[in-house]
């Protein structure tokens, strides 16, 4: 046997003993609780440390354009490590194992990356970029090992409504920490006015101190042995099935195109509202989490509806939603609508919210989905990598020609002329950021296309089904409003929280 074989099954022998030694026995519902108390805690960190909170300190250091584009490309560009971690995942078969050293390892460099703001605008954002692209590396080895574990450990039928309520759980999390985050930094800034950014550096402090305990939840988490091979596959033939699988393929093209459209825009919104339209940091922080609190909403909504029609379905109502309220972000530049700008961004954020909970929740299951049993690993690392490198290229576009597009203008008006006197009313401005707007919506209908290849193994996706997952959807949204709908959406999340009654004997 080889030496790797010997290591494996070590391992994996001492992985089912701590199993033991930590009850195992418990049964699956103490599985799914530590599978969602680690996506808490990994959210957690996420949330203090990504996002507005990361465009922040970038505007704080004082990133260029091209920088922050780059820092938005960093944790899709590092997914192309995922293709090696296929190869260890396969060679080890010890995913847990795998899973908790790389966090670990990687979320220690998140308080380097605290002190960045000490180090001047170039080199503090060198210092973040790179220690940033560390951090994103090892998770993305991590990554590739948690998808294929996750994969077997929750069942197929369960996907829908598991993972909806998890993320909807976490979402919640995410708002309430964005609440403290905020917080955090406007008392920073009023008490230390001159040193903005180091506000930021507390919440990468505390960020990381909760990611290392999300590592020691997942290293109590029971493993799932991977299904046994009659042979080892070459590492060439393993990577390259998922692209010879022609329906994944089409999965891959269509989800590639769509994070390309998606991230052509998407990392900018904050960006935008910071510095083109003038809004600070407590506005900006207030419209995210209105849209955090309507994909919180949507969840189990979409979760439920998954599980009774089809994630192709899903993404047919969601997608087109989304490219909707991408374009609506060009309106924001009309200087008529200047004094309705604020309602305008509150009505985008909202539906946004509403149709990422979906198109998040349908992409990541449709995946999950069409991976057959005993490859999931190259599988879902094939389409991890290929989306992501499309996602990486889309924001380094955007900041090398955010300098271009400032200097240009593209106005559509109407004018009405008459006797006394002529109105002329613009309706469509794209300039700067907005020209990638225009441009994102655009090339997300070239992925709506790509969609109609899929083929999904169960579930609908003809007209009549459609109409009837709106009327559902627009029937439950209508029920949320209620304050028992309310009640549902805080009870989904904390049902995963307590173990299911079960009658005895």
């Amino acid at each position: 046997m080889a030496d790797h074989e010997i290591r494996a099954s070590e391992i994996q022998a001492d992985a089912t003993a701590a199993d033991a030694a930590a009850g195992g026995t418990t049964g699956r519902d103490r599985t799914l609780r530590l599978v969602l108390y680690d996506g808490l805690a990994s959210e957690a960190m996420g949330t203090l440390t990504t996002g507005v909170f990361l465009a922040g300190l970038a505007v704080e250091i004082g990133a260029s354009n091209a920088a922050i584009g780059l820092l938005a490309a960093v944790p899709f560009a590092v997914q192309l490590l995922q293709l090696p971690a296929v190869v260890l995942v396969e060679r080890l078969r010890a995913r847990r194992a795998i899973c908790t050293w790389s966090a670990g390892i990687g979320r220690c460099f998140l308080l380097g990356a605290a002190v960045t703001p000490l180090l001047g605008a170039a080199g503090g954002m060198a210092a973040l970029i790179a220690l940033l692209a560390l951090h994103q590396a090892l998770a993305a080895i991590g990554g590739c090992a948690w998808n294929s574990w996750m994969r077997d450990l929750v069942s197929a039928a369960e996907h829908g409504r598991f993972f909806g309520q998890r993320t909807a759980a976490t979402t919640a999390l995410a708002i309430a920490l964005a609440f403290l985050g905020s917080f955090v930094i406007d008392t920073w800034k009023g008490a230390l006015p001159d040193h903005p950014a180091l506000g930021y550096s507390v919440l990468f402090v505390l960020s990381a101190l909760i990611g290392l305990f999300g590592v020691y939840l997942l290293s109590i988490t029971p493993d799932q042995p991977m299904v046994p091979v009659d042979k080892r596959l070459h590492p060439f033939e393993m990577l390259s099935a998922p692209f010879r699988d022609q329906n994944f393929r089409r999965l891959i093209i269509f989800l590639s195109s769509w994070n390309f459209a998606a991230n052509l825009a998407a990392p900018f919104f904050s960006v935008y509202m910071l510095k083109s339209l003038g809004y600070g940091m407590t506005t900006v922080m207030t419209l995210t989490i209105v849209s955090q609190l309507s994909n919180l909403a949507a969840l189990g909504l979409w979760g439920a509806l998954i599980d009774r029609f089809s994630n192709k379905a899903l993404l047919r109502v969601c997608a087109p939603l989304f490219l909707a309220c991408t374009l609506a972000w060009s309106l924001t530049g009309l200087p008529w609508l200047q004094p309705l700008t604020i309602y305008l961004l509150l009505a985008i954020h909202v539906l946004m919210g509403i149709a990422t909970a979906g198109m998040a929740l349908a992409s990541n299951n449709i995946a999950m989905k069409l991976s057959p049993t005993g490859q999931a690993t190259a599988y879902l690392a094939a389409n991890s990598v290929t989306t992501a490198s499309f996602a990486a290229v889309a924001p380094v576009i955007g900041g090398l020609c955010a300098d271009f597009f400032a200097a240009h203008e593209l106005t559509l008006a109407f004018t009405w002329k008459g006797a006394d006197a002529a109105l002329t009313v613009q309706v469509l401005n794209f300039h700067a950021w907005t020209f990638f707007f225009g441009l994102a919506c655009v090339a997300g209908l070239y992925s709506l296309h790509r969609l109609t290849f899929v083929q999904e193994t169960a579930g609908s996706t003809d007209p009549l089904v459609l109409r009837h997952l709106l009327l559902e959807a627009r029937r439950s949204m209508h029920s949320l409003s209620s304050a028992a709908g309310l009640l549902r959406i805080v009870r989904g999340p904390l049902s995963l929280l307590r173990p299911a009654n079960r009658n005895a004997g």
